[in-house]
């Protein structure tokens, strides 16, 4: 009996021992991803008390969270909210669940009888929710929102095929929110609010079997009534009011055909619509008026309408041509401004296109502002200013092929007369000030901005940092091609000061040139080797409040650490410390009406999620919890490697390691790279399926180190510098750690990164398995290609911007072959994998086969996943695409890296017969 109970307290011992010992941190593996969550779409209520943000994971169904005062309730697939202005409600959309989508695609449901969302009000006082089903859109006013106005589909009733014939718009629904009581409007196509919320106008339609009738219907919110503003027999389009609501603009017309001409209407208070602006009006360019591709606004002050016009499109005769009697042939003149496959990119957008144009009330003049030259405009102080900046880069335009563009000629153009005058020729980066006294801009040439007044009788250029000690353009910077300032922060209120900023710190340059430049900031950037950064908070405030405290972001590139500091720009104090620590901080989003903030922190460890404070980050709260299985897994840590390349400079890199990690034991790495990443140190990587590189998370969970190391540039030679950086950084930790396998490392990148990688594996074999994600393998070729997702031509990134070569084929074919991969195919003895998918925008295709088949000929192991249709990257949509791509590149490193067994379609491959049927993974 004694020996039992001895038996007995031992196995309680050793149980409870058991109980004790931590859990065992699993390893990711892909079956993880689906259920990770991230948090889009956050936003704080105009009095600070709400927060909303959505919590979804990569794949099934997301929530809504409403956070209220310390409690929260959670929306099941609710997304895209908006927050009541009077912060007394929340709308939103809510999905149907995945499982009935995916339900009805494969019972192969029409697009038009798929399950459609739901609206949702939440309304927080009452803590209630109400719905309403198969919504297309909702909104609520900036201000003052004490209605919600959304579209609903029209019910069942409708259904018949008489009915749908007629049938034009949906049911507009308009919300009391307080009263919780709607009001109703069918056959609704468009409508809008005011911003300060007074009123709303909408169009409806109906039609007989032979004309189309429209009605503009304008709102009053305070009394809850609708009335008649004006009847066509004809279309009404785009409806805006001015701000107040008092005012009301409309595009018209009678036409027929799908080309319709427009006229515009004018209404105040309501009533009394009249036309305003036609094809025959006093200043309309001959042939033009307005197009409905225009945007409408009024200036803030509702003394002036602008508007889009354009050349008023002609019907094209009936076609009489059958389809296979046309011709199919594009027409490349060497003459033409741009390319053909651009032109073929941007039809859309051309045949869209308008020229902006104002419309001044009070004096009933029309003023043509844009026109075929001067094509982009911009206003000033919310379109209440008298004179606006336009730009061309028409003279630069054909150039821009090799060069790569940037270059405009800038014009003063005087809202009052339309007269247009230059101001600048064949710069970059010009701005008009808040006011439009002054244009600042960016001269390359010297490294310096300057500035000259908008008055024509003073145009003395002024420089303003000439004569500053310090750098205004990107040190770092090594393309070849102009050097590129850091920016501009802001003006002050009264158009005399610019705010301007070097590496560290913020400049207050005087635009007169009376005052000395003054460094507001006090050097204490440049002191701690910190960037300071100033944070636009109220975006409707268009100059830096000199008087008030403001905030300002700061990065520390001796640690990388970010935070937060704050100062007043005339203050003879150093900036004051309000949060610094080794995380990424996101830019604030701050209540309009209170001091309350909400932003996410991250670090390699720590997810994004969201953090609530008021303006001086006390009493910080973290408010939400997205991923808590995190701690379950084994996760990276980092740090910052530091050495010399082979060229001699001081270089960095992360190394990331699993936090199980056991200095005693040999681990594979793989090294990732593009340019400079070290300043990425404290970025979150969640699991997920590759869109083209591979998951820090996921490797180093699953055993591997990952090594991201920084590459500077010498022009000309873009492949010998990533081999001086990469090589470098990746011999020094085999020669600092012996927990590095010198015999298992992997190199992984895209694009850049996959190109660089090509060129290495010609280089080295300090490397034993490779994966270049869409790579140029040969210059001489892609030189001349197309980016044929913009219809680009690819010279100008050789000659000036990423491939650093300086010049063009003819002038260096010699470096154009250096840097070739394929040219020196045969001494790859690494082998490679790669993708490159056929319909990459950004790098054609066939780059990625020249470098498979030359490798195929030389007997060398390398195989190319194509994914149909998919582009450079493949989408986020692309699950099952980016789910393959994470296994197949994960196998291909296990098997040269861990000594796994090669999977079927490495060692067999998976022939076109098989496709879709064998994936070949075991």
């Amino acid at each position: 009996m004694k020996q039992k109970f001895v038996v007995f307290i031992a196995l309680i011992c050793i149980s409870s021992m058991a109980i004790c010992q931590p859990m065992a941190k699993k390893k990711l593996s892909t079956d993880d991803f689906a259920s990770w969550n991230t948090i889009p779409n956050k936003a704080i209520s105009n009095n600070g008390k709400i927060v909303i943000y959505e919590q979804n994971p990569l794949k099934g169904d997301g929530k809504l969270v409403i956070y209220n005062n310390g409690g929260s309730k959670t929306i099941l697939r609710g997304y895209n909210a908006k927050i009541g202005s009077n912060s007394d409600f929340v709308a939103f959309y809510i999905k149907q669940p995945a499982d009935s989508i995916r339900k009805a695609k494969l019972d192969k449901v029409k697009k038009e009888e798929m399950p459609k969302d739901s609206l949702g009000v939440y309304l927080v006082d009452r803590n209630e929710l109400i719905t309403y089903p198969k919504v297309k859109s909702f909104n609520a006013p900036d201000e003052n929102a004490n209605w919600l106005a959304f579209l609903l589909e029209e019910g069942e009733e409708k259904t018949d095929t008489a009915k749908k014939e007629n049938h034009v718009g949906d049911n507009l629904i308009m919300l009391n929110v307080q009263k919780n009581d709607t009001l109703q409007l069918h056959n609704i196509t468009e409508y809008s609010w005011a911003k300060k919320g007074r009123s709303l106008v909408c169009v409806q339609q109906k039609k007989d079997s032979v004309n189309t009738y429209s009605t503009l219907k304008w709102f009053d919110a305070s009394s809850g009534l609708f009335n008649d503003l004006y009847k066509t027999q004809g279309w009404i389009k785009k409806a805006t009011l001015n701000e107040s609501g008092e005012q009301c603009v409309f595009l018209m017309s009678k036409d027929t055909v799908d080309e319709k001409a427009y006229t515009m209407f004018f209404a105040t208070n309501g009533k009394d619509a009249k036309e305003i602006i036609a094809e025959s009006t006093q200043g309309m360019p001959l042939g033009w008026s307005p197009s409905e591709f225009g945007k409408i606004s009024f200036s803030e002050d509702g003394s002036k309408i602008y508007l889009g016009t354009a050349e008023t499109v002609i019907p094209e005769p009936k076609d009489t041509l059958l389809h296979e009697e046309k011709p199919k042939v594009d027409v490349w003149n060497w003459k033409d401004i741009k390319l053909q496959p651009q032109q073929l990119v941007e039809v859309k957008k051309e045949k869209e296109r308008t020229y902006l144009a104002v419309y001044h009330i009070d004096e009933e003049s029309f003023i043509q502002l844009a026109d075929l030259l001067i094509q982009q405009v911009s206003t000033i102080q919310k379109g209440n200013g008298g004179i606006c900046l336009g730009f061309s880069d028409l003279p630069y335009k054909r150039a821009s092929s090799w060069t790569g563009g940037g270059f405009r000629d800038y014009y003063l153009i005087d809202q009052e007369t339309g007269i247009k005058r230059q101001i600048i020729e064949k710069k970059s980066n010009a701005r008009l000030s808040p006011k439009g006294n002054f244009i600042v801009w960016w001269e390359p040439s010297d490294s310096s901005y300057y500035a000259v007044s908008s008055d024509i009788n003073n145009l003395e250029i002024v420089s303003l940092t000439k004569k500053i000690p310090v750098s205004f353009y990107d040190e770092q910077d090594d393309l070849p091609m102009d050097v590129r300032p850091y920016g501009i922060a802001g003006w002050a209120d009264d158009d005399r000061f610019v705010f301007i900023y070097d590496r560290y710190d913020i400049w207050k340059l005087d635009v007169t040139d009376e005052r000395v430049p003054v460094c507001i900031t006090k050097a204490f950037g440049r002191r701690n080797q910190t960037r300071l950064r100033y944070e636009k908070l109220d975006k409707e405030l268009d100059y830096i409040p000199v008087n008030q405290t403001v905030l300002l972001s700061a990065f520390d590139e001796r640690t990388m650490s970010q935070g937060y500091f704050d100062t007043k720009l005339n203050s003879v104090k150093d900036p004051g410390l309000l949060d610094m620590d080794k995380y990424k901080f996101s830019k604030p989003i701050k209540a309009k009406n209170a001091d309350k903030i909400i932003w996410t922190k991250e670090n390699t460890k720590t997810f994004p999620d969201v953090w609530y404070s008021n303006m001086k980050f006390e009493s910080s709260k973290k408010i939400s919890d997205a991923n808590p299985q995190q701690k379950d897994f084994v996760w990276p840590e980092v740090e910052l490697v530091q050495w010399t390349s082979f060229a001699s400079e001081p270089l960095k890199g992360l190394l990331y390691k699993p936090d199980n990690f056991n200095p005693n034991h040999e681990y594979p790495m793989i090294v990732y790279f593009y340019e400079r990443s070290s300043e990425t140190m404290h970025s979150h990587t969640y699991p997920k399926p590759s869109q083209s590189t591979i998951n820090k998370s996921f490797y180093t969970s699953n055993g591997y180190l990952v090594f991201v190391p920084d590459i500077t540039y010498k022009i000309g030679y873009p492949g010998e510098s990533a081999y001086n950086g990469v090589v470098s950084g990746t011999q020094y930790l085999i020669n600092t750690y012996s927990f590095v396998d010198r015999n298992r490392i992997g190199l992984q990148g895209q694009s850049w990164g996959g190109y660089q990688i090509a060129w290495l594996v010609t280089q080295t074999d300090i490397f034993a398995a490779a994966m270049a994600g869409a790579p140029v393998s040969n210059m001489t070729s892609a030189y001349g290609g197309i980016r044929w997702g913009t219809g680009l031509s690819r010279m100008f990134q050789y000659e000036h911007t990423q491939s650093r070569i300086g010049g063009s084929l003819w002038d260096k074919p010699l470096l154009y072959i250096e840097n070739s991969p394929v040219f020196h195919a045969p001494k790859v003895n690494t082998p490679l994998l790669i993708m490159h998918n056929d319909h990459d925008g950004a790098v054609p295709w066939y780059q990625g086969i020249e470098m498979f088949v030359a490798l195929r000929r030389l007997d060398k192991p390398v195989w190319l996943l194509n994914y149909n249709g998919e582009e450079h990257n493949l989408p986020v949509k692309s699950w099952a695409n980016r789910m393959d791509l994470t296994k197949r590149m994960f196998q291909f490193f296990n098997h040269y890296l861990k000594d796994k067994p090669a999977p079927e379609w490495m060692e067999k491959g998976i022939p076109a017969v098989e496709k879709g049927k064998n994936l070949g993974y075991e």
